[in-house]
């Protein structure tokens, strides 16, 4: 009967018949291999993973399991076309189970995209994933498409490469300002304030001042469009009242009913019992008894009126009203200033040279309580723009009506 030996015992036999033969006995080297089945590992792997029309940060191979790429601001949406080693595999992108070999749409947002590729092995239900991250560069259009004034005009009319306009006000106070950028995503400030959809109200001071708009793209580029509006003071002008002036000829009306017309030397008849006696250069309304008119005023006994031309003359001018948003002091750590400081005045130019890279601004509330910023916000030291002009704006709040404007333009000298 035989008997089967195994594999490790057969080992020992050999040895010791080895030994027994001696060393002079050649014998053949018998091995016992194993042999070791290795399974497949591609159930669950991609053999292909592309963006159409766009290239990846590396090669696609299915052992790597990260990948990038990266978009214009333009591209708002991409072809993702993946496929799996495996046609039985179960292939997801972002929990949404897609078809295997076929490109598939989707849509990007500035900044990063990610998308998580899960491969499933229907069989063992093993997982692979594989992640795709997708960058859109963020929109760099600060230009803005429109500008709407509540009252004036834009001189030159508007173009979104123009950045200064002149507006002539007759006498308006207040003017709303509704700028729109061409992009959705860019920011738009009126003098600090960020703009509505009923746009900014901005006090206007009598004579020269400058309105600051300021468009934030959505990578951060800044564009700075500037308005220069003169409003003119028509609060010392003279009315006249035609009813009051002592010049020219008038009709006079007596008890009875009857008139009488004035000469213009100013001696008027009336009908009546009283007597009328008028001043040099003057018309007189009688009433009963004595009646008496000069040139600047009216008194009579029936219906006593005293007017003075000049009284009505100033309640119908404007008043101006007091601002307490100003500045008492403001100075630059650097640069020559086109003109001396006045808080009246709200537009300067101070010329620095080419080297200088950054400004400290340093302003004095004329009030105590009124609300500064610079740039819309509070730091006090600026960086220059990269070209030979930059424009600040320090905004001055007292309150919600009661708000100023300085703009400070930066001359950088040619280098």
């Amino acid at each position: 009967m035989l008997t089967k030996i195994p594999k490790k015992g057969l080992n020992a036999v050999l040895i010791v018949s080895l030994l027994g033969l001696g060393t002079g006995y050649n014998l053949p080297t018998a091995y016992a291999e194993e042999t070791v089945t290795q399974v497949s590992q591609t159930a669950n792997t991609l053999a292909k993973l592309e963006i159409e029309g766009v290239k990846l940060d590396k090669d696609f191979t299915s052992e790597i399991n990260q990948y990038s790429a990266t978009v214009e601001n333009e591209t708002n949406s991409i072809h993702i076309l993946v496929e799996g080693s495996n046609t039985n595999s179960i292939i997801s992108i972002n929990d949404k189970t897609i078809t295997s070999g076929t490109a598939e749409e989707y849509a990007l947002q500035s900044g990063q995209n990610i998308f998580l590729i899960t491969v499933k092995d229907s069989s063992t239900n093993l997982t692979n994933t594989y992640t795709l991250t997708v960058i859109r560069e963020q929109n760099s259009n600060s230009q803005l498409q429109n500008i709407k004034l509540s009252t004036g005009k834009l001189s030159p009319a508007f173009s979104s490469t123009v950045t200064e306009y002149n507006v002539d006000l007759p006498n308006a106070q207040t003017i709303t300002v509704l700028p729109a950028a061409v992009e959705k995503t860019a920011v738009v400030e009126v003098n600090g304030a960020e703009v509505t959809e009923k746009g900014v109200p901005v006090n206007i001071p009598v004579g020269k001042s400058d309105i600051l708009i300021v468009v934030t793209a959505e990578n951060g580029s800044k564009l700075r469009y500037t308005i220069h509006v003169e409003r003119q003071d028509t609060s010392s002008g003279k009315g006249t009242n035609s009813a009051q002036t002592g010049s020219g000829s008038s009709t006079e009306i007596g008890n009875n009913g009857s008139s009488a017309p004035s000469a213009n030397n100013g001696s008027v008849s009336n009908e009546n019992s009283g007597t009328v006696q008028t001043g040099s250069s003057g018309s007189a309304k009688s009433g009963r008894g004595l009646g008496t008119q000069t040139g600047n005023s009216f008194l009579g006994q029936g219906n006593t009126t005293n007017q003075s031309a000049s009284s009505q003359q100033g309640a119908s001018a404007a008043v101006e009203k007091t601002s307490n948003a100003t500045l008492s002091k403001l100075t630059v750590s650097t640069g020559t200033w086109d003109s001396s400081f006045t808080s009246s005045e709200y537009t300067y130019h101070i010329a620095v040279s080419s080297d200088i890279k950054t400004v400290k601004i340093n302003p004095t509330a004329s009030d105590s309580s009124s609300e500064i910023t610079i740039e819309g916000g509070t730091s006090k030291t600026i960086q220059l723009d990269d070209d030979n002009k930059t424009v600040i704006s320090v905004r001055v709040t007292y309150d919600d009506t009661d708000r100023k404007t300085y703009v400070l333009v930066i001359d950088k000298a040619d280098s």
